[in-house]
């Protein structure tokens, strides 16, 4: 464990004890017990409110992503920004039993022109807040509300280390804007004396960018970052194989020029059960897989947030996820434990 890790984890715990609130402690320990009832021991059990959630600001984006199906085009979704009535809508009914918000799902977050409003309304709430995004957006100009706004954790994706390498996923993007972001960030925090938000750089793992570990790890130390993740990436389709890394970094086996995912599907999901997507149109999804809204439970303007977390619909879902898994598409492709 490096210096750099030990340190995100100090500052994480750090905030939080800050945002601590026993409601929602004893919300979460409720909701993993009757999660292992249900999953494990097969028991109908009442499921409590989500303890986290997130709130798609928008699910328009400026790149094209291959893999993305908002970046290839291939989303059926409306395109739209969320309102500030949904908004505050979700947070008020989420705000007893809540402990972190993200704020995206679709598109990239900081096209919201309300995005630091939203953020500081979940601070004030004592609610830790996580954004992610391809930074584009974030300019010397911003940085210092995104600062100020009390954002807890910025993930930035950074899937290169130039532009010759960022281009090839993220498409009609510019690294040299990333880079900028990130010092942008660096000098607010050291502007204002504040060691949030907690900078992630995440970066995919692809053919061009496993054998750049360390360089890339380099950089983000180089820019401020408090973290650096490297993640598996996700293929709907054979058309971008060109792009997988090694097998070991990989989630997927290649057989028969056809990708499968390698860890066998179990018939549980501690996110599903934890955690749901509210999209910009306020449809509440079981997940970030559903990124057409195949399975939405319900909409937060035709009912109560809670009410719809509760509905039949949703409690049906979660039967099925917890006895037949593998019979809902957008599960097939998940390696969620």
């Amino acid at each position: 464990m490096n210096l750099l890790y030990v340190r995100y984890i100090i500052i994480f715990l750090y905030i939080a004890i800050r945002t601590l609130r026993l409601r929602a402690l004893w919300n979460l320990l409720r909701l993993r017990i009757s999660y292992i009832r249900s999953a494990y021991m097969h028991q109908d059990v009442s499921v409590y409110p989500p303890s986290y959630i997130s709130i798609e600001p928008t699910n328009i984006c400026n790149l094209q992503c291959p893999e993305c199906p908002t970046g290839n085009k291939t989303s059926t979704v409306a395109k739209g920004y969320v309102s500030a009535e949904i908004f505050s809508k979700v947070l008020e009914a989420c705000k007893p039993y809540t402990i972190a918000i993200n704020l995206y799902f679709q598109g990239e977050p900081f096209l919201h022109p309300q995005m630091c409003s939203m953020i500081s309304q979940i601070h004030k709430a004592s609610i830790i807040s996580s954004v992610s995004t391809n930074a584009h957006y974030i300019t010397a100009e911003n940085a210092a509300d995104i600062v100020a706004s009390g954002l807890t954790h910025l993930i930035v994706s950074f899937d290169g280390y130039n532009q010759e390498t960022y281009e090839l996923y993220r498409r009609n993007g510019s690294f040299q804007k990333v880079v900028e972001a990130l010092e942008a960030i660096k000098k607010a925090k050291q502007k204002q004396k504040s060691f949030t938000p907690i900078v992630e750089l995440q970066c995919l793992l692809f053919a061009h960018t496993q054998n750049h570990l360390h360089q890339i790890r380099e950089l983000g130390n180089q820019y401020g970052a408090d973290r650096v993740v490297f993640k598996t990436a996700q293929f709907y389709s054979t058309e971008n194989m060109h792009l997988l890394p090694d097998s070991k970094y990989s989630r997927y086996t290649v057989e028969d020029k056809k990708i499968r995912i390698k860890k066998p599907l179990r018939n549980a999901c501690w996110r599903m059960w934890s955690s749901c997507i509210i999209s910009w149109q306020g449809n509440v999804l079981p997940c970030c897989f559903d990124k057409n809204h195949i399975y939405s439970y319900g909409n937060v303007e035709d009912a109560g947030f809670i009410d719809i977390w509760n509905s039949s619909q949703a409690q049906r879902f979660k039967r099925r996820v917890h006895s037949q898994r593998a019979s809902i598409e957008m599960c097939r492709n998940c390696t969620t434990k």
